[in-house]
């Protein structure tokens, strides 16, 4: 089985391309729900979390808000707990969908937490920063010194791109030479496709 990374910068689009491969039934496993599901309800890493950092926090329902982890160092400290258990519970995933050429790792922090390198293929869904801002403020209502503060610390987008092996180009003028999102999620399909096909003839000639 192929694992497929799939990731982008807030706003970019991931959760909409997320969306159109399942629709073509690529089972997707959505890391970031998982990652939170793990942090709040899996009894021994909440208590390694608890007993870390003590419960300031804590949000209310007695869950962990890990928007209250300001400093990069606590938050990567925080991943380093649970990123095993992530990490297995791909695994079965994956075992549940052995029948299927490919799935995809859908995670925000893909390239952040170097998980990418754990992938055999990865791609990335752009979109320049004026656009993303844009749809920020019209979702969220911020001003729009908020959310440039907001962007500030992102990883770059154009350093994602180069760490792909597929782009997917999510902006107005990307449908001209591009084609729009389903026609890019399509294409990067068929290839993978295509790809694993031309390999297992080559094993079986071989």
């Amino acid at each position: 089985m192929i694992k497929v990374g799939l990731s982008g910068n807030r706003y970019a689009g991931k959760d909409a391309v997320s969306k159109l491969f399942e629709q073509i039934r690529v089972p997707v496993f959505d890391a970031d729900i998982v990652l939170k599901f793990i942090l709040n309800y899996n009894f021994e890493i909440n208590y390694k979390i608890r007993s870390s950092f003590g419960d300031a926090f804590s949000a209310p329902g007695d869950l962990l808000d890990v928007r209250k982890f300001k400093e990069r160092k606590q938050f990567d400290d925080l991943l380093d707990m649970v990123e095993f258990e992530l990490f297995s519970a791909y695994e079965t995933f994956n075992k549940k969908n052995s029948k299927s050429v490919y799935t995809i790792f859908h995670s925000s922090i893909l390239f952040e937490r170097e998980w990418h390198k754990s992938m055999d293929l990865n791609i990335n869904v752009f979109s320049s920063k004026t656009e993303r801002q844009l749809r920020c403020s019209k979702k969220t209502g911020l001003e729009e010194y908020q959310v440039k503060q907001l962007m500030a610390t992102e990883y770059d987008d154009i350093v994602k791109n180069t760490l792909s092996n597929f782009v997917i180009h999510n902006y107005p003028s990307a449908s001209i030479p591009f084609g729009d999102i389903c026609e890019q999620v399509n294409k990067i399909d068929q290839d993978i496709i295509d790809d694993y096909v031309l390999k297992q003839q080559s094993e079986q000639f071989f």
